[in-house]
């Protein structure tokens, strides 16, 4: 019987409930090495149901089937993908077993790809959303009450996730993602971000896994507590683990782990479990703790959230006033038309950039021409803005294609602008705000058209209100236009769309939002009448508004209304506004920069990620007579080790890094053949892969570019290579450096094994080590040359290695 979602959550409302922990700890030291543990259900069916029931007598109120890697990618690695549903079918018929009569539920386990998603990776929306498919009604024929998504690190990957399986199977999801340093996921994502996309696709609980143990999550499920009215959920790792005697040991106890339980309660966690490295005992201690508790009840504002991949804002009443910026337009604007007709987002990207830097929060996104592709150049747009602002978007079209395009295509929780009172308007745009997580704009245009008065815009935004109810859209989700319409033929315009944001605030409850310089079209100064009309807006209760931020005017009317109507508590950013336009030049400030103009274009273009103009601009250089390797060492080298920088200040995250690789790869192309002899001068030869029995390489794939960019000549062995491969190339290339790369406790073993056989070898090459398991300590133990923790540090270890061969 398929498990009611009401029922879940009541269960929820009324005790804690235990999850399960690591299955991988139980299962694979009984396995042969570089075995498929997902697969398990199959080969050692024994051995997987009593994993289960060691965890059901140690009091797990959910249990989860060993599918973590049981996707179709993931499988592929073993040449499994072609039974894909036969091993998820059967682990969930395992686990029901274990669980019958005991009052336990089962909850299918779905972990990453391993592949990154556009623009990042190869998936495609598409196919990303198929697997994931695949797997969850696999699972749901297996008989699993509920979905455990787990260790997500990039947002639109488990975004996609999420609708596969809600869209699939209606069952209960509960959503985890993993967070490294400075709480963010590789890809940018911090917890409160998290929390509002998870949220706004309909999850049943949010959480976190994995990381790097227990007591950092108590930062993270703070800040999901103070997000999400949801059930939030933690299962951390039993800390990083040491390797002792050749095996990993975990330093977090049983009783250590559950006195962290007892914190994740007191923060409001409704779901407790355990991940890598943590044993039946680990749940057991959980369960003694916690039995009898109830969850703590928490009262969670819901204002409109937006998000993009890597930052959440809010709109509603007492909250910072939201500018949306409305640059990003071609109407009237012959360069941007002119531009998205060629397929050039540049200029969306300047607008974008800059938009944000003048103070906007989010940014208004329209492509729309006559005779264009819009779904195709908004698909674009939105991809050129994710690798260079962290702003949520506004997507603005009246092309439902369009719109989806965009939808499909963003991490985060756009704002779709906008749904009018007509039942077209209605029946295709909210299904798409519904099925995606969007915002929308409801907009006061009815089926007559533009109402004139505040009552007749009320009475459409309220049609426009109850459709939204009636398709299960949450109220949280909507924000209102009440119609700015100019003034200069009738004046009293103005006030009647004052009134009606007066109404919609005091009857409705909901936000509202203006575009505000349609008020003094056909007037002169016009940014004079415009700042005027904002200020009264926001006197009568308007929290977002589509402007300008480029008009210092607008921008000085937004910062000094907000402390008027306390929405700059302790005026705050207006002090900081001035205080950052009264800061005195510095004596002796530099010179300007006396690079070519054309270097800057191309160092901006690798800074942007812009693909589509870098390999033009490096020719436009090239043409005007400059030399290939002064392109490359004062042009790409400087904007790739600024890439860098920011990434190492987090200013920065791994698609923008991705990006801005790509771009720079794509220009070393265009200059390779004009490097003289006609290659660069190679500084070192570097032999790459992830060791036996790990199947992950994404990590490895980065710094394999990073380090083409620089220079080196790079042999990439691949994933799950053993040490006689790795030897045996290291001698035949003369490498100078060899990178092992290991994201499994149960891999990082091999890496002394093949640091041994190097040094047997007598090669000469240097070793430097990385991975998600992986920290310095780990590597100085095993005696590596060198640690990395991510693609931009090992370009520079890397470096010094050569270096101190030699070796230039």
């Amino acid at each position: 019987m398929i498990m009611n979602r009401t029922e879940f959550r009541q269960r929820l409302e009324s005790e804690i409930l235990v999850i399960d922990g690591a299955m991988g700890t139980f299962l694979i030291p009984h396995m042969p090495p570089g075995a498929c543990v997902d697969a398990a259900g199959l080969d050692r069916p024994d051995l997987v149901r009593g994993g289960h029931e060691a965890y059901v007598t140690a009091g797990a109120d959910i249990i989860s089937t060993n599918t973590f890697g049981a996707s179709r990618i993931k499988l592929q690695e073993y040449g499994l993908d072609a039974r894909t549903r036969e091993i998820n079918r059967a682990a969930a018929a395992l686990a029901k077993k274990a669980a019958s009569g005991r009052g336990v539920w089962v909850a299918g386990c779905v972990g990453p790809t391993g592949r990154l998603v556009e623009p990042m990776g190869p998936l495609g929306f598409d196919e990303t959303y198929a697997v994931y498919r695949e797997q969850c009604l696999a699972l749901a024929e297996g008989g699993v009450d509920l979905f455990l998504f787990e260790t997500f690190s990039d947002l639109k990957e488990i975004k996609i996730a999420v609708m596969a399986a809600r869209e699939g199977t209606g069952l209960p999801v509960l959503a985890s993602m993993t967070f490294g340093d400075g709480y963010v996921s590789f890809t940018g994502t911090d917890p409160e971000t998290a929390a509002v996309v998870l949220s706004s696709l309909d999850a049943d609980a949010v959480g976190v896994n994995c990381s790097t143990g227990p007591e950092p999550m108590l930062e993270v499920l703070g800040r999901y507590a103070l997000t999400t009215p949801l059930p939030i959920f933690a299962e951390p790792n039993a800390g990083l683990p040491r390797l002792q005697s050749g095996k990993a040991v975990y330093q977090v106890s049983p009783a250590d782990m559950a006195a962290f339980g007892e914190q994740f309660a007191q923060i409001g966690a409704g779901l407790v479990g355990s991940c890598c490295g943590s044993t039946p005992q680990h749940t057991a201690e959980l369960k003694k703790r916690l039995r009898g508790k109830r969850p703590l009840h928490r009262n969670v504002p819901s204002p409109l959230w937006l998000a993009s991949r890597s930052r959440a804002v809010p709109a509603g009443s007492g909250l910072p006033f939201c500018v949306i910026g409305e640059r990003i337009n071609p109407t009237n604007r012959e360069d941007l038309s002119h531009a998205l007709r060629e397929g050039h987002l540049g200029l969306v990207q300047n607008e974008g950039r800059s938009q944000a830097e003048q103070g906007a929060h989010v940014l208004d996104v329209n492509v729309g021409l006559p005779g264009i592709d819009e779904p195709a150049v908004m698909r674009k747009a939105v991809q050129a803005l994710d690798s260079i602002s962290a702003a949520p978007l506004s997507i603005d079209s009246s092309r439902p294609d369009a719109i989806e395009a965009a939808l499909r295509e963003t991490a985060g929780k756009p704002l779709v602008n906008s749904v009018h009172g007509d039942a077209k308007s209605m029946n295709a745009i909210l299904p798409l705000v519904k099925r995606y997580g969007a915002g929308v704009i409801c907009l006061a245009v009815g089926e007559a058209g533009v109402p004139k008065t505040a009552e007749e815009r009320f009475s459409v935004i309220q049609a426009i209100v109850e459709r939204a109810d009636s398709l299960g859209i949450p109220r949280d989700r909507l924000i209102c236009d009440c119609l700015t319409l100019t003034v200069s033929a009738e004046q009293k315009r103005a006030d009647e769309t004052l009134r009606a944001v007066r109404m919609v605030k005091e009857k409705l409850g909901l936000p509202a939002v203006l575009g505000v310089s349609n008020i003094s079209f056909g007037l002169p100064d016009r940014s004079a009448v415009n700042a005027a009309f904002l200020g009264m807006a926001m006197a009568s209760g308007l929290d977002a508004a589509i402007i300008n931020p480029g008009d210092p005017r607008i921008m000085e009317t937004v910062r000094a209304a907000s402390v008027l109507t306390v929405r700059d508590r302790d005026s705050r950013e207006f002090i900081r506004s001035h205080v950052r336009k009264k800061k005195p030049v510095q004596a002796g400030a530099p010179e300007a920069d006396p690079a070519p103009d054309v270097f800057k274009k191309i160092a901006g273009a690798v800074l942007l990620g812009n693909r589509d103009e870098i390999e033009a601009l490096v020719r436009q250089a090239l043409g005007e007579g400059r030399a290939a390797a002064d392109i490359n060492e004062l042009a790409l080298v400087p904007a790739i080790r600024e890439i860098g920088r920011q990434y190492d200040k987090k200013d920065i995250f791994l698609p923008q890094m991705i990006l801005a690789a790509e771009t720079m790869q794509k220009a070393v192309a265009v200059l390779e053949p004009h490097f003289g002899s006609g290659a660069r001068e190679k500084k070192g030869t570097v032999v790459l892969c992830t060791v036996k029995g790990d199947v992950h390489d994404i990590g490895k794939n980065i710094v394999a570019l990073f380090l083409k960019n620089r220079g080196f000549a790079v042999h990439d062995l691949g994933k799950d290579v053993d040490a006689e491969t790795i030897v045996q190339k290291a001698a035949e290339t003369k490498a100078d450096v060899v990178g092992l790369s290991a994201l499994m406790t149960t891999t990082m073993a091999e890496m002394p094994r093949i640091i041994r056989a190097l040094r047997a070898s007598q090669c000469g090459a240097r070793v430097i080590v990385g991975g998600a398991v992986v920290n310095g300590q780990y590597a100085a133990e095993i005696g590596a040359d060198a640690y990395a923790k991510d693609g931009v540090s090992a370009v520079e270890r890397v470096n010094q290695l050569v270096q101190e061969a030699g070796i230039r």
